[in-house]
């Protein structure tokens, strides 16, 4: 009986939830009426904490994105937004973040892009084993105003003269078992 109850305890503390599908989104926008235009990253990578818990495992994780994937589903767009918006970032193309703290309804995570460190709220729910986090960043926070008025000059006719500043971004993510 005791290795039984051994057996059960060490799976407990081995065995949890990992990240089987993640992906990150966003929602630029363009134009005086703030059309959106909404895209995601082909190149991410998660890392894959463990824990029992959605708090254990989202606490310390970790995404890297390489910004020359973008993509909106419009290989032209995702040409320009490459070009002029991502190749000129300090340290090249990837945006790096760590989950720094989860409270009940809040995710913190550490956003690295062009060289500065940002701590960025992010709004989530967690049921049925899926995560959603939402929240929003606004690239000059980020020192990235010439990169954006780069990219709005190269789609100033598309954007009417207008591309701004803030971005909404959004983290999905499935947890299943893992050893």
């Amino acid at each position: 009986m005791k290795f039984i109850l051994s057996f059960f305890l060490f799976s407990s503390l081995t065995y949890g939830a990992c990240f089987k599908d993640a992906s990150i989104n966003w929602s630029a926008y363009k134009t005086p009426a703030k059309a959106a235009v909404g895209g995601t990253f082909k190149g991410v990578s998660f890392t894959n904490n463990k824990g029992e818990k959605a708090s254990e495992i989202l606490t310390g994780a970790t995404f890297k994105i390489d910004a020359s994937t973008v993509s909106t589903k419009d290989k032209g767009r995702d040409f320009k937004i490459a070009k002029f918006f991502f190749s000129t970032l300090e340290g090249g193309s990837e945006i790096t973040g760590v989950v720094k703290k989860v409270t009940n309804k809040v995710l913190t995570v550490a956003i690295t892009m062009n060289g500065k460190t940002l701590d960025i709220p992010l709004s989530y729910t967690y049921k049925n084993q899926k995560l959603s986090a939402k929240g929003v960043i606004d690239v000059f926070d980020f020192a990235m105003n010439d990169e954006l008025s780069a990219l709005n000059k190269a789609c100033a006719a598309l954007h009417e003269g207008k591309t701004w500043s803030d971005v909404a971004i959004s983290i999905d993510a499935t947890f299943t078992s893992c050893k």
